[in-house]
């Protein structure tokens, strides 16, 4: 026989069954039981259209004609080897490719091939800084010894203690430039660190108290690269790819502390004659970068679309940051530099934009960020005047090709 204690406990757990029945089977109103809702099935998500893609201009359009035409004009002259885009809102006017990037080999350039950009590298080493910052890595108004010492120097030099890397980076810290030094060019094809480069140029005397003139330096970059490469514990080239050129897609661009991948163009002194070997790791941050047209579009396009850093930034990079000497920055025409950039003006539109030179190179990146129109010349042959063919070039993006 059942306890009377077991019998209460059979009662409850017959009483929550039922109970349970009676809200599995009927609804409040007593009607059949409504099965659960099937859910909804999972959306597909289309892939964002990407800002940056760009498509051939129509058949016959003026522009591209003119554009090719004057291209083909200067290659028939030998005014121009290397290869050249325009890209105005996503739309290619041109994409063109002349002269040989191996005389020696017979290889042609192609609209794919990629050059040492030189000092265009500085655009890329000056968004690097200012991602830093962004992460609250550093400050732009930060001194640079702390920076340095003691992996770079092992002691500061004086002279440098009141320099910031905002100075490093807009050419007014007064530190000497390293290309203009005995030493440069004999050791350009040699190996060597970032360590070793510094120690060239860290007891010269300034050139002017740090914020008081402008005056390009070479030196100030390399010295931007060794903080981007302190602040982020990486090699500059992994920084590089890392927070640019990996995430904005630049599949052609890079680093490399010796030469860039097989089939760039080598460099010539003019149309037959090479010029001397260069090493990478002499460039350094200052101008050791390499790329093609395509990445080079579309790395500037990218600061239209401010995809490359926020509005901010962006801003602050094509902004002017130092104002140049009457005669411009670099000898070139320009009202200021911005970080890692030229301020100028095209027909009454901003015209921002970077020229390159080194032994048997010759580059000019330019962007027109209101108008959204990139232009980029890449010569391997260092006495071509790129600057003159990229300002043509826009000229003819902004009016059409008239």
């Amino acid at each position: 026989m059942m306890s009377v204690q077991a019998v209460r406990s059979a009662v409850v757990v017959l009483t929550a069954l039922a109970a349970v029945a009676a809200c599995s089977d009927a609804s409040s109103g007593g009607g059949p039981a409504t099965p659960p809702a099937a859910r909804p099935a999972a959306t597909r998500t289309t892939p964002a259209a990407d800002p940056l893609a760009t498509s051939p201009a129509p058949q016959g359009d003026r522009t591209a004609t003119a554009m090719r035409s004057y291209l083909e004009g200067l290659a028939a002259k030998k005014k121009f080897t290397g290869a050249a885009i325009v890209v105005r809102r996503g739309q290619v006017l041109t994409r063109f490719a002349a002269g040989q990037a191996d005389a020696a080999k017979h290889v042609p350039v192609r609209p794919e091939t990629i050059f040492r950009l030189a000092s265009v590298s500085k655009q890329f080493t000056a968004m690097l800084v200012l991602k830093q910052r962004d992460r609250g890595l550093l400050r732009l108004d930060d001194h640079i010894c702390p920076y340095l010492v003691p992996k770079y120097v092992k002691t500061c030099p004086k002279a440098w203690g009141a320099i910031t890397i905002r100075e490093i980076l807009d050419h007014t810290s007064g530190i000497p430039d390293i290309s203009e030094m005995p030493d440069f060019f004999p050791k350009l094809s040699k190996p060597t660190t970032t360590q070793e480069i510094i120690r060239r140029f860290a007891n010269k005397p300034l050139d002017f108290k740090p914020g008081t003139n402008w005056k390009y330096s070479n030196s100030g970059y390399i010295l931007a690269g060794a903080i981007v490469e302190n602040v982020t514990h990486k090699p500059f080239g992994t920084a590089l790819h890392d927070d640019i050129t990996g995430p904005l897609n630049l599949p052609h661009t890079g680093y490399s502390t010796g030469n860039p991948p097989a089939g760039y163009a080598k460099g010539y002194v003019k149309p037959g004659t090479p010029a001397g070997p260069i090493n990478g790791s002499q460039a350094n941050a200052a101008g050791g970068v390499y790329s093609n047209v395509d990445d080079l579009s579309r790395w500037d396009r990218a600061f239209g679309a401010n995809r490359v850093a926020p509005a901010a930034t962006v801003k602050e990079a094509l902004s002017t940051q130092a104002r140049c000497p009457s005669a411009g920055c670099l000898d070139s025409p320009s009202t200021g530099y911005g970080f890692g950039w030229l301020i100028d003006s095209l027909r009454g539109h901003r015209y921002v934009y970077h020229p390159g030179l080194l032994q048997g190179y010759h580059t000019s990146n330019g962007y027109l960020p209101d108008d959204d129109i990139a232009v980029v010349v890449l010569s391997n042959v260092q006495d071509t005047d790129v600057n003159g063919i990229n300002r043509h070039l826009a000229t003819l993006a902004l009016t059409g090709g008239s």
